[in-house]
């Protein structure tokens, strides 16, 4: 009883600080704390600006948000953000929230992949020829994506898919699907 006292001091002294702070200094203050602050402290400040979490996820730690503040669509929180139950997201994830990313319960998402809901060239030159593209990521239940995978706008992985490692999945694949590669494609399909 009194560790959970504990737990629950400490975890409200820690919100009320960044609060506190991210009154002067902007979301972007807790951006910057979710790529160093203890795993224990990911899921509170994801929920505490707007991110909608499940039951007995497991952070591993150290996350990138990328267009929280700043671009065109930005909504200056994490509400475009919903992880489900039991999901697992390894160290160094980069989430992009330009576009919502939808996990769905029991999903794995390995270590340093990227989640990213757009492409834009800004002011470039090249940006008359490739105009920006926007869309959401939507990860179906028991779906596993391996270290260092790249998943671009628009994309929906279905149920209990499994994606190799270092693969770049640049479009939707059906459920049970084994994918790999640079662009990722069917491999074959998994028996269940």
């Amino acid at each position: 009883m009194l560790k959970n006292l504990f737990k629950f001091l400490v975890s409200n002294l820690y919100i009320l600080k960044i609060r506190f702070f991210a009154i002067f200094l902007g979301v972007e203050y807790v951006v910057r704390k979710l790529e160093s602050c203890h795993k224990y402290f990911v899921p509170i400040l994801l929920m505490n600006y707007g991110a909608k979490l499940g039951k007995k996820i497991h952070f591993k730690g150290y996350y990138r948000m990328d267009n929280v503040t700043g671009d065109e669509s930005a909504t200056n929180d994490f509400s475009k953000l919903s992880i489900g139950d039991r999901c697992v997201i390894g160290k160094g994830v980069f989430f992009d929230l330009v576009d919502k990313i939808y996990l769905e319960k029991e999903v794995g998402i390995g270590a340093h992949s990227m989640l990213m809901t757009h492409m834009d060239l800004g002011q470039m030159p090249m940006s008359a020829l490739y105009p920006r593209k926007t869309g959401p990521i939507v990860i179906r239940e028991g779906t596993f994506l391996g270290a260092h995978v790249l998943v671009l706008h628009g994309v929906e992985l279905g149920r209990c898919c499994i994606v190799a490692a270092g693969s770049v999945v640049t479009q939707s694949f059906p459920d049970y699907s084994l994918i790999a590669g640079v662009p990722a494609r069917l491999i074959r399909t998994i028996e269940h």
